[in-house]
This record gives structure tokens, sequence and C-alpha cells, in this order.
């Protein structure tokens, strides 16, 4: 395992993106709560957690700023609805992972990925004091009134800035930048290799021919510069070939996702007809949580924003789920006031069985998504913090499938995206 004292990242305080980066390397490992993460993004984390124990397995996460946007930028994508605002920023990073099951062998692999973050923030002025919040000390779903007043579970008062901003998605995307640094040390790295090897196979050649004794100083100064020049030249070409090879690699995983590309610019045209603040991103970031949880759920039919069928049964030895930056759109149909939406989703998936683990598996799920049209998009929606449409009761959807106070139905493609069905393609 990695060096537990090791400093990984060091989170300015004051920047939500940073702090969550920072919880989640050892969130994972239950060492730290995910305070910055919304309710979603904590129950996900939860139940791969769950999923890790069950399968006696440990994983590490380590996380260390690199490449052109270490420090993190915002991207020129906002959305909102009438209370809330939703930005994304990324960094470029350094991204450590170890899978090491019970009585097996530790896998290790470090990647440059981009991480792509969702916040979530209180406009300016709203008043949201009525809207349902998950007590960060109880759970208990309750009015952010009565958090800031005291909760009526346990006690706990929080302030707004405790509550808001949070990060409402997150994922990891492979990096296939260069910095300076990083090409210079691809370079000398074959530099240094070819002049050495040339040096050697020279030694080889006159030994083989009899040429090794005497072996004279200017005999050397003469191997040494050959092997000098063939280190910059033929280093240089070799390196070249070698990343022009991992180019060639890449590009050939991303030739089943070159569909995605635009697509999801004309479903969030189609989108703002019904919604004006839709945003693709959203959907994505929303489509990768709800996928996440239904993974790694032990019975994904209970949970109440899956409507599909049993999940093959290989998805039970899944420990990690690592999103390809794709979800191409497909197909979308509307019946009865409800909007069908079916899109592929390129994931890279870790599994351990018997102790074995297999990583880097690419795999595209077929996805189709439902949501009812005439309901405006909730963006603080949560399944931990639903408020019955009949009695007004708040509940905790992942504990109860009908309302704990009247016993009424409640539909989450009445007021959120729900999945509808799951292929593997």
């Amino acid at each position: 395992m990695m060096k537990e004292e090791q400093v990984v990242w060091k989170a300015d305080s004051s920047n939500i993106y940073e702090r969550f980066i920072e919880q989640y390397d050892e969130a994972l490992n239950g060492e730290k709560e995910l305070t910055a993460g919304d309710q979603d993004t904590r129950y996900a984390l939860k139940l791969q957690q769950e999923r890790l124990r069950e399968k006696n397995v440990k994983m590490r996460y380590r996380i260390t700023p690199r490449g052109f946007m270490a420090d993190g930028k915002s991207l020129p994508r906002k959305w909102m609805d009438r209370h809330y605002v939703s930005e994304m920023a990324y960094y470029t990073s350094l991204w450590e992972r170890v899978i090491e099951p019970s009585g097996g062998k530790p896998y290790r692999q470090k990647s440059k990925m981009t991480i792509y973050e969702t916040k979530t923030d209180v406009i300016g002025g709203s008043n949201v004091e009525d809207e349902i919040y998950v007590c960060p000390g109880c759970g208990a779903p309750s009015k952010i009134r009565d958090l800031l007043n005291g909760c009526q579970y346990c006690g706990s008062k929080f302030q707004m800035s405790e509550l808001y901003p949070t990060i409402t998605s997150n994922y990891l995307v492979r990096d296939f930048s260069f910095t300076k640094d990083e090409m210079k040390k691809h370079l000398m790295k074959f530099m240094i290799g070819t002049a050495i090897g040339t040096f050697i196979f020279g030694i080889i050649i006159r030994g083989v021919k009899g040429m090794l004794s005497p072996l004279t100083v200017g005999s050397i100064i003469s191997l040494i510069l050959i092997s000098v020049f063939s280190g910059v030249v033929l280093g240089y070409v070799l390196s070249s070939y070698a990343l022009i090879g991992s180019l060639i690699k890449q590009a050939g995983r991303t030739v089943p996702m070159m569909g995605a590309i635009g697509a999801g610019k004309r479903f969030e045209f189609f989108m703002k007809k019904y919604s004006p603040e839709f945003s693709y991103e959203y959907l994505t970031g929303k489509t990768i949580a709800m996928l996440k949880m239904i993974l790694f759920a032990k019975n994904a039919q209970e949970l109440p924003f899956y409507l599909g069928g049993p999940l093959e049964g290989r998805f039970q030895d899944l420990v990690d789920v690592l999103f390809r930056g794709a979800m191409g759109f497909r197909s979308m149909k509307e019946k009865d006031g409800y909007l069908h939406v079916t899109v592929d989703v390129f994931l890279e998936n870790a599994y351990v069985t018997d102790g074995k683990v297999r990583a880097g598996k690419d795999e595209k799920l077929r996805v189709t998504l439902v949501k009812n049209l005439n309901v405006p998009i909730q963006y603080n929606f949560s399944i931990k913090k639903l408020e019955c449409p009949n009695c007004h009761g708040s509940f905790d959807a992942t504990k109860n499938k009908t309302c704990p106070y009247c016993g009424g139905t409640y539909r989450i493609e009445d007021a959120d995206w729900a999945i509808e069905d799951i292929q593997v393609i």
C-alpha cells in the first residue's frame, strides 16, 4: 500500500472543489467524512464502501495536482433553476489507485486524469429555508429552516455556508496531454536508455570479435561518443514512435465513442423547449451518479430511481467505475407526457473475482432515462430528501419505497430523472 504520510492535496479550505478532492481520497476508506459532497454523492460512496467490504477489498485513491490546470478552472457553463445555480470546474491531476484484495495480488495503476466537478449553490437573495435538506449530523431529512435553528432530531445547528455550496457530481477522465517537464522526462528516458544500450551493445560486439582486449582509452572514448550520438538521435526517434504508438492505441479505444461527439448539444437544444435551464453537462453528471448507485447496490431494484430489471450477475464483482468522458445521445420519444431518452455511456470498470483484479475494462452501457416533461428540473433534488406530494412529509427514499407517514407512493420520474433500463452493449 502507499505510504499514509504522503501529502496528497493541500486544499484551500475556502475552495469547495479542492476540499472535495482532498476528502474523497480518505473518504473512500472511511477515514474522513465527505462533507463537501451532496447527499446522493455520499450515498453512492457508502454503497461502494459496502461493496469493498463485502468483497474484502481495500482500495485507495491518491490524487496530486499536475499539468496545465492543476489549480482548477471553471468551465464556461452554468445552469440554474429558481433557487440554485450550478457550475463545473476541472483539475488536471496525477491519479493513483491501489486495489488490494484479501489474499490476492495488489493492483496498482497510475494515470493522468482530469477531474470534473459540479458545484451547486444557492442563488444570492433566494429564500430556500422551506427546502428539504438531509441533516449532516444525523441524516434525517429536515427543512433548512430547522437545521439553521436546530435539527428537531439531533439538535445540531448549521450555518447556510455549511450546507451550500456542495459538490453534486464528479468524475475522472483520462488526460493525454504532456507538460514540458513530462515531455523532457519522456525524451530523456529514451535517450539515456538508447545511449546505455548502444554502449553495452558495442562492448558485446567487440568481445564477440575478439577485440575486447586490449581496450584502449581511445576506443572507449570513441564508443562513448557513438553512444551519446545514438542516444540523442535514435532515442529521439524511438521516443517519438513510442508517443505516436501510445496515441494510436488510445485513439483506437476512443473510436467507439466518436458517435457521442456533438450529440449532447442537439439533445440540449431539444430539451430547452421544455426546460430553458437544461444542461447536457447536468444530465451527464446525473446519469453517472445514478449508475454508480445502481451498479454498487446489493439489489438495484430496491432503489427508487431504477425501474428496470435485474442486472447481470457479474456486476456484483464490480469495485470501481470510471467514466470515460463520453455519453452519446441515441434516441428520444415522448409518451403520455413523459420523455424517454436513450444514451450510450462509456465506462472503464474494475472487478475483483476470487481475489483477482480485472481493471481497465472498457464497457458501454445503453441507458434509457425517463422524466415527466411537465415538472421543472430541480438542481438540488436528492433521493435522500423527498417530500411526499400527498402529505408533504419528508423522508429518505433509499430507506422507504412509500411515504412512512401516509403510505402514499412516490414516482421519482414525476420529480426528476429515473433510469428505466440498462443494457450492456
